[in-house]
């Protein structure tokens, strides 16, 4: 936390730490093997309290900050890390007794979410328990192993989740860290970039394989710009909770591009869909999340949709043209990517940096076609309904 924060203050940003609630309460004599389940639950639901009351009265603090200054929180542990610890009828309980569900507690409230491996994973030799002064650890390294593969599994379904495992030194792995909570938030990293790999698939066969997958729904709609960015809308949905983001796209002298997103309100995105692009067609894109051998993998089934401005009251229901199916993740840039198997998924090519595989060209639409004629959209065709990977394209009411 301290090479983020030392380095975010050195580019003149206002930085929070937020120190791990789990440690205040568990330094005061808890010990799980002594307690009940309704003990389990109270603690539970203390701990997200407390998580929750931090977060949001430093939030508070940068919101009465200057008008232009940049500041950035650094939560030790998020929300979700805390239903690793109980079973899922009693985190279900706390989801409720604190207003929350597991969508507005994982997809919502971060910005981004870096998830380290522990070193128990990976690097065994260095596993210790030395960084835990408080004596509130005290897992094996097996346990520790079973406890971090149910924490990276708690935050999958995040839509910026960065898993850092221990495939380099500790110098380097920190340094990974950095560079995504950089590209989170829309800044250089220093001396080191994760790029992003995209590979195109004919057919996947993820739960079949025995992945844990989360699945979203999102649609895309690109903006008129006036100031040489890029700007889109992304309405996502996931177990029925929706989440509205506004994506700035920024191009550095190098060529390469950073992504801002800022989560916005229902209204706020209403106002802003009657800016779309007539030239572009709104994209819908079903999310297939999972992690494979401790980084995480998106699978996007892309679908073109019809052309069309929204009213102020209601949008018609999107109309899918065909489908492209695109692995995404994010390594660094000399490293081997370990990709899953066959079995798994078919990948036909790694399509990195080809323009023709982006949402950006995939939106473009020319009079009189629902796609440009080189877009790999116009020749692909949707998965049969009786697949058992088949997506449907039903419509999303706002």
């Amino acid at each position: 936390l301290s090479a983020i924060s030392d380095y975010f203050k050195g580019l003149g940003w206002r930085v929070y730490v937020i120190r791990e609630a789990a440690t205040v309460m568990l330094s005061g004599g808890i010990n799980f093997a002594f307690m009940n389940g309704e003990q389990i639950f109270e603690l539970q639901r203390s701990i997200v309290n407390l998580m929750m009351c931090l977060e949001d009265s430093y939030e508070a603090i940068c919101a009465k900050g200057a008008p232009n200054e940049n500041c950035l929180l650094i939560c030790d542990r998020g929300i979700m890390d805390a239903s690793v610890y109980c079973d899922t009828a009693t985190w279900q309980r706390v989801m409720e007794s604190v207003g929350l569900d597991s969508v507005s507690a994982c997809d919502a409230r971060y910005t981004g979410v870096v998830h380290l491996v522990t070193a128990a994973d990976g690097a065994e030799e260095h596993y210790n328990l030395d960084s835990n002064a408080e004596g509130v650890r005290n897992e094996t390294a097996e346990q520790a192993r079973e406890l971090d593969q149910k924490t990276g599994g708690a935050w999958a379904s995040h839509p910026s989740l960065s898993v850092i495992d221990n495939s380099t030194d500790f110098n380097t792995k920190i340094k990974r860290g950095l560079a995504a909570t950089c590209g989170f938030v829309g800044e250089q990293a220093p001396n080191f970039a994760l790029r992003r790999r995209k590979y195109l698939v004919s057919s996947a066969n993820l739960r079949s394989a025995g992945l844990h997958v989360k699945t979203s729904d999102c649609d895309y709609t690109y903006l008129i710009s006036s100031d040489n960015k890029q700007h889109r809308l992304r309405r996502r949905v996931a177990d029925g909770t929706f989440l509205y983001t506004h994506i700035r796209r920024f191009v550095n002298e190098d060529g390469s591009t950073l992504d801002l997103k800022s989560n916005i309100d229902r209204t706020r995105y209403l106002s802003m869909l009657s800016y779309q692009d007539p030239e572009r067609m709104l994209i819908r894109v079903v999310r297939e999340t999972f992690v494979y051998k401790n980084r995480q993998f998106c699978l996007n089934h892309v679908l073109g949709m019809a052309p069309q401005i929204p009213s102020s009251a209601t949008r018609r229901s999107p109309r899918g043209i065909g489908n492209v199916m695109l692995l995404t993740m994010y390594c660094e840039d000399d490293i081997d990517v370990d990709l899953p198997p066959p079995a798994v998924l078919v990948i036909e090519k790694e399509v990195t940096g080809l323009v023709e595989y982006s949402l950006y060209s995939f939106s473009k639409a020319e009079e009189g076609v629902t796609s440009a004629p080189n877009s790999p959209l116009k020749r692909a065709r949707a998965p049969p309904a009786s697949s058992n990977e088949a997506i449907a394209a039903a419509p999303l009411e706002l």
